[in-house]
């Protein structure tokens, strides 16, 4: 779910505050900035490969297996529990207000996000030292990194703190939900509480089918986000007359299709090997994306909206070689 996060926060976010009241272009802004936020707690990936170069220094084999075995103690455990997503959100708009203060906002409201920021870090530090000072650590790290971030948006934007840390607390808190079907879940409530949810979700008993279950879940985030993107943002066409997915959609899609030899000859892929299935079917559609894009340059569509063109038909493309990897597997 490493894309999904994104494109689901940006969904949620974008939907919402254009059906409350924002114009499209704040409601995009806002969208944007909860996918900030859900790409956020996944930068732990630079310290868990840290953890494991150590490892295989110290002895450790060095695989796919091993890796995820070394990194899912590390990964994970520290950004995406629901407390310190919850703080994350109040530090990065507490980045927004120092950068960009809000007119519109009162220095009370604007006060109240950086005081809870402050204490909210202190308590999440404070109790992580008491346990893991390593932990502490890279949690010290991640908070820094969502003041920066909200920094960013504070000064490049024209949006506010408030519906900024509410737009970042949808994409810190969903985060964790969408790593419930691939490893063992976070733990959701550290570090003050104990386990809640301690076994992934399994969506089918064949585990090849599981697999495949879990991407069309991943896919459906993507099209979703997609589809408030565009009633968002023009993309190269007018604010009066936003682009809909059907308008970039082309014929290029059906490459997907190729994909059946490649789900015949292959392995059936499961969750302990899931790149068969990633490394294979990801470089079919990002080839049939950067097609469409870059004839959709030269042709002079515009950037914005080959790139439009680029993810819709390479995501279509994804979405077709997934059903033919299960018209091809459920048979067997």
């Amino acid at each position: 779910m490493f894309v999904g996060h994104e494109f689901l926060a940006l969904a949620l976010v974008g939907w919402a505050a254009h059906r409350v009241g924002h114009d499209a272009r704040t409601a995009f802004g806002l969208g944007c900035v909860a996918a900030l936020a859900a790409l956020l707690p996944d930068l732990d990936v630079a310290y868990a490969v840290g953890t494991y170069a150590a490892a295989v220094a110290g002895g450790t084999p060095f695989g796919w297996e091993p890796f995820w075995g070394v990194a899912n103690g590390v990964h994970r455990v520290v950004t995406h529990p629901l407390p310190v997503g919850a703080v994350a959100a109040l530090t990065l708009g507490a980045g927004v207000a120092l950068a960009r203060p809000s007119r519109r906002i009162t220095p009370v409201s604007v006060g109240l996000v950086g005081v809870a920021a402050a204490a909210g870090s202190i308590a999440v530090l404070w109790r992580f030292w008491t346990t893991d000072p390593a932990a502490a650590v890279v949690a010290a790290v991640f908070l820094a990194i969502a003041a920066v971030a909200g920094g960013v948006v504070g000064g490049r934007t024209g949006l506010d703190p408030v519906p900024s840390t509410l737009a970042a607390a949808v994409g810190f808190l969903t985060h964790p939900f969408g790593d419930v079907f691939l490893a063992v879940p976070p733990p959701l409530l550290s570090p003050f509480g104990p386990p809640v949810l301690t076994d992934r979700v399994v969506l089918a008993v064949d585990p090849t089918l599981n697999l495949l279950g879990i991407l069309f879940v991943e896919v459906a985030t993507v099209w979703a986000g997609l589809a408030v993107a565009v009633r968002l943002w023009p993309f190269g066409s007018s604010w009066a007359a936003p682009l809909r997915l059907r308008d970039v959609l082309g014929l290029p899609a059906a490459a997907g299709l190729a994909y059946v030899p490649a789900a015949i000859v292959l392995p059936r892929p499961t969750i302990v090997d899931a790149h068969i299935l990633g490394f294979t079917i990801v470089p079919l559609a990002a080839v049939v994306g950067l097609w469409v894009s870059y004839h959709g340059v030269t042709d002079g569509a515009g950037t914005s909206r080959a790139i439009l063109a680029g993810l819709v038909n390479g995501l279509a493309a994804l979405t077709l070689s997934a059903g033919a990897s299960l018209f091809v597997y459920v048979p067997g």
